[in-house]
């Protein structure tokens, strides 16, 4: 058959002409009628449609007999999705079809596809001679003239363009487009925002509309809407044969002025390697902006590998210097390429199979289809490898993020052996332990199950699991097992009636889980199921022996070794027939609860509370009947530890329930302040679940991150029923009070100064927002109490701290006067040589192994010194909390202690957040005008010991520096708020302090 192609301006017309006129489109759509011939390609021959081409093609079909409505079809990069397209458009015999793409690239690649049909001729499925060509148009530009643009589309059977074009068309041309076409195709879905596919959707909405995608997420992180008919898995895709390996190069390098020149190093090493054994491939080297591509071109790769003959390729260039590089490419002159998105340059090229990532994309799809392009079988390519710096911090973030999103590509990016991302890896490997029966489109990375389980006692010594198929049906449910760790997962769907009416094709579809566990060495299995009844019935089916719940007092057990042990609820049951059965406690009332818990006619029914185990603060819950459970979410593996650990704690004989329960933190309403010394008040609690970046203290004098002012307690305590405290910073202070008495608390502000807080985009009084949400006041001998609710913390709870292992310096010798304390003269910006801040200081620098001594002296300080060592597999912090001496002479005065230990004691939270020290370190210096900071390294250092804090452990340890303590002279006084401060950080952290003295 004779095809014509004309151009319009920047458009072109391709079609079909006999007698020098092209063929009409209904004659063209009846030629396809009855010369189609499906065949679908199987391991024997590679000629037909392939499996997914076939399942997608099955699924458009079956949709439309049903519904006109928006369809969503997943097929990974590399498997087909144009010559499914257009499988559709000749097998359903479209007249019309709108095909709209993202990139200009995609545009002419899809145009040249279509005006041949694609593959269609040589798999079979066309007969050469009857079944014809379809005119098609590629729309480029708006056409000048509404008739020729009307001439044209009324004569094409498809017509390719791209979003930006269609929504930037005049009204009348998109209403005549709109009136003409049957089937609306996007290709590439996912890079479309949902703003902008709306416009065009609403556009069509009474056509039949196609998306096709390689994943379902969007580039703004949103889903891909519209109902998803078909969505062919990636691990399909490997298996099939559609991809080959990915080898995942790493270079972990986390100095980021030589990150760049590590990548390329290593990335031209394996390309000369592959040149070497045969392949000739080419290098992409991807950036993230034009200038970072023009830095890597001219300062590195055309500078250092001159002999590979790199180009540049972006959009500013002119086409003729495009075209020009692109033959260098294809003629493989050039072997190297540096571009921003390979896409919009429009770059193509097979044996592009090796990439050096130096910026990571914006979006995970957009990283899937980068990477997926590289991934496609061609017979004498080879593998494709991707290199980058996984010490980048950016880069980490989103190879985390690729792996938690999809995980099929876990398999085609091995990680590296070490300790890279632990975590992840022993729950992948788990995760690989499992065999897939029918679970396909059940990603188990991305399984978050509640933490929660029942114990059964087993005395199997093997289980018949397939048996699950005698309590669930087979053809519904999903199944997998992982055979060397003993773990089952069942989910199933669930048809749940809806209140609103009885019509029978109208329901809510649910999907309940059922995990199983068996711990063989323990003889116990643990189930956490939706359905629970359900669950044990699964357990009686492919265990021989019953299985024995473990329940009534000793699940109780499962509280033991949490510290500061609070409870928020006790339930109670009535161990006698009355008409109350059972009661809750909630509150101040729980101590009311834990007294009636033990008395003799009634039993604990459930509790719940939280906690600190040392790493942190945790939450747990138990029932009598045997559930325990926890406030978190967490992967199978997590899940599968906490189980241990939790049985590890009920089956322990020496565990005594009693002494849980006497330790017990018990909150209690009090009318005035216990005569006992307050050193320490930190903000409400309900701030801890609020990112500190979203509140802001304002007021006359200025707006003030919450990090950057801070809480202070007056000096001279006032009355038991009135206490004073301080909000300060360098520009401004507030005084408040706050009174107890038998009909509550009250705060007031007491200053010129009113301040206000702002959360979000709620903004409150403070001292208003401080009535609802108290604040914390801490008492020497570890009590708390919040508004007028005090909680007295149990005697035996503190460990002592030894002063046998103080550190003692000679201040004398040192030429210090302990008496002043900051090293900045805040007026001349001159360093006081005889202040103690400065002499520790000295003394870090000459004794110490630290990169970064950091002075952090003033508001929201972190600590008055932070120095940071890095050693071989961790990074150590040390935090220096400085005092001045209350008097002349090292003695015994116990207020020299006070605010000193309370400042320790809230830097131990940074242990959670080491990453966030870093960041506020660096914001410090940044807002410091002068001198810096650093004592010691610098921000690049910083920045470096950062990326290290992404893929190592960090270990933080607290000093105390008060020389006006002297080391035989501390009392038991002294001792007490030691002890105090030390049992805190060690009950909620593990962080040990230590104390500098005389």
């Amino acid at each position: 058959m004779e095809t014509k192609e004309v151009k319009i301006g920047k458009n072109k017309f391709s079609g079909v002409i006999r007698n020098s006129k092209y063929i009409e489109l209904e004659r063209i759509c009846k030629s396809w009628e009855n010369n189609i011939k499906e065949k679908v390609a199987n391991n024997n021959s590679e000629i037909g449609l392939r499996k997914a081409q076939f399942g997608a093609l099955c699924s458009i079909r079956s949709h439309w007999t049903v519904s006109n409505t928006p369809a969503t079809i997943v097929m990974p990069t590399g498997t087909g999705k144009s010559e499914t397209m257009l499988a559709t458009i000749v097998t359903e015999k479209i007249k019309k079809t709108l095909i709209i793409v993202p990139s200009d690239l995609l545009r002419k690649q899809i145009y040249n596809k279509a005006k041949k049909l694609g593959v269609l001729y040589e798999i079979g499925m066309l007969k050469d001679s009857k079944a014809l060509f379809p005119n098609v148009l590629l729309l480029e530009e708006n056409f000048k003239e509404i008739n020729t643009f009307k001439e044209y589309i009324k004569k094409s059977n498809i017509i390719v363009t791209t979003m930006n074009l269609v929504n930037y068309m005049r009204e009348e041309y998109i209403e005549f487009l709109s009136q003409e076409v049957e089937l609306l195709v996007v290709d590439e879905a996912h890079h479309i925002s949902s703003k902008t596919w709306s416009k065009c959707k609403n556009r069509f909405i009474n056509k039949k509309i196609l998306q096709f995608t390689a994943t379902p997420f969007r580039e703004d992180g949103k889903k891909v809407d519209g109902n998803i008919i078909y969505n062919f898995p990636l691990s399909l895709a490997q298996k099939q044969g559609y991809f080959k390996e990915i080898e995942f190069i790493a270079v972990e390098e986390y100095d980021t002025s030589i990150s760049d020149f590590k990548i390329a190093e290593k990335s031209v090493e394996v390309l000369k390697n592959d040149i070497n054994n045969g392949y000739n491939h080419i290098l992409l080297v991807r950036a993230s902006t034009v200038d970072r591509a023009e830095y890597l071109y001219n300062r590195i790769y055309k500078e250092k590998y001159e002999d590979l003959n790199p180009v540049l390729i972006t959009h500013k260039q002119k086409a003729i210097e495009k075209k020009q590089r692109m033959e260098q490419l294809n003629k493989f002159q050039a072997k190297i390429v540096v571009c921003v998105d390979m896409f919009g340059e429009g770059i193509d090229i097979p044996n592009l199979k090796i990439v050096a990532i130096h910026d990571k994309y914006k979006s995970l799809p957009i990283t899937l289809q980068f990477i997926g392009r590289f991934a496609r079988d061609k017979d004498g390519l080879g593998n494709a490898k991707v290199i980058t710096n996984i010490a980048d911090s950016s880069i980490s973030e989103a190879l985390q993020d690729l792996y938690e999103k999809d995980s099929d590509w876990n398999q085609l990016l091995p990680r590296k052996s070490n300790e890279y991302i632990y975590k992840e890896i022993t729950n992948q490997e788990l995760i690989n332990g499992f065999y897939n029966q029918n679970l396909d489109d059940i990603d188990l990375n991305q399984i978050k199950a509640k933490v929660s389980m029942l114990g059964y006692h087993i005395e199997d010594d093997k289980w018949e699991y397939k048996n699950w198929i005698k309590v669930f049906d087979e053809g519904k449910c999903k199944f997998s097992i992982n055979t060397n760790q003993n773990i089952m997962i069942v989910i199933e769907p669930v048809e749940d009636r809806i209140e609103w009416s009885r019509q029978k094709n109208i329901y809510n579809l649910i999907w309940n889980y059922y995990l199983v566990y068996w711990n063989k060495s323990k003889n116990i299995v643990f189930l956490n199921a939706s359905d629970k009844s359900k669950g044990l019935k699964l357990l009686e089916n492919i265990f021989k022996s019953k299985p024995i719940l473990i329940k009534d007092e000793k699940v109780f057990k499962c509280l033991y070794g949490i510290k500061r042990l609070s409870l928020g609820t006790v339930g109670l049951n009535s161990g006698i027939d009355g008409p109350v059965r059972y009661k809750m406690f909630a509150g101040v009332d729980v101590a009311e609860g834990i007294a009636e818990s033990s008395k003799s006619n009634c039993y604990k029914s459930n509790v719940f509370g939280h906690g600190y185990n040392g790493d942190g603060r945790v939450s747990i819950g138990c029932s009598y009947k045997g559930t325990i459970w926890s406030r978190w979410q967490g992967s199978i593996n997590f899940w599968k530890k906490w189980c241990d650990e939790t049985i590890d704690k009920i089956i322990n004989p020496d565990i005594d329930i009693k002494e849980i329960i006497e330790g017990v933190l018990i909150p209690k309403v009090v009318d005035k302040f216990p005569d006992i010394h307050i050193y320490r008040i930190d903000w409400p609690r309900e701030l801890d679940f609020i990112s500190k970046n979203n509140i802001t203290i304002c007021n006359s004098l200025g707006e003030y991150n919450i990090q950057d002012v801070g809480l202070f307690l007056e000096e001279e305590q006032s009355s038991n029923t009135l206490k004073y405290f301080y909000l300060r910073n360098e520009d401004f202070e507030e005084k408040f009070s706050i009174e107890v008495s038998k009909y509550g608390f009250n705060i007031k502000s007491c200053g010129n100064v009113i301040s206000s807080i702002k959360i979000g985009n709620k903004n409150e009084i403070l001292y208003q927002f401080l009535n609802s949400n108290p604040p914390i006041l801490w008492f020497v001998d570890g009590a708390s109490i919040e508004g007028n609710i005090f909680v007295e913390l149990k005697n035996n709870e503190l460990e002592t701290f030894m002063v046998k292992d103080a550190i003692i310096w000679n201040w004398e010798e040192l030429g210090v006067d302990i008496t002043v304390e900051s090293q900045l003269d805040k007026t001349t910006k001159q360093k006081k040589e005889n202040s103690i801040q400065f002499n520790v200081i000295k003394r870090l620098k000459d004794e110490g192994d630290y990169s970064i001594i950091f002075d952090d002296d003033g508001s929201g300080e972190i600590a008055d010194i932070v120095a940071i060592a890095e050693e071989e597999n961790d990074i150590r912090i040390d935090l220096f909390h400085c005092k001045y001496s209350h008097g002349k002479k090292p003695g015994s005065r116990v207020a020299d202690l006070y605010e000193v230990c309370g400042q320790a004691d809230k830097s131990v939270y940074w242990k959670q957040d080491s990453v966030g020290m870093i960041d506020r370190m660096i914001d410090r210096e940044i807002k410091r005008n002068n001198p810096s900071r650093f004592e010691k390294g610098d921000i690049d250092k910083l920045n470096i010991i950062k990326n290290k804090l992404y893929l190592h452990r960090a270990t933080l340890n607290i000093y105390i520096v008060q020389p006006g303590v002297k080391i035989d002279k501390i009392t038991e006084d002294m001792k007490a708020i030691l002890s105090t401060s030390y049992s805190y950080c060690m009950d909620t952290f593990s962080v040990p302090l230590r104390l500098i003295c005389s």
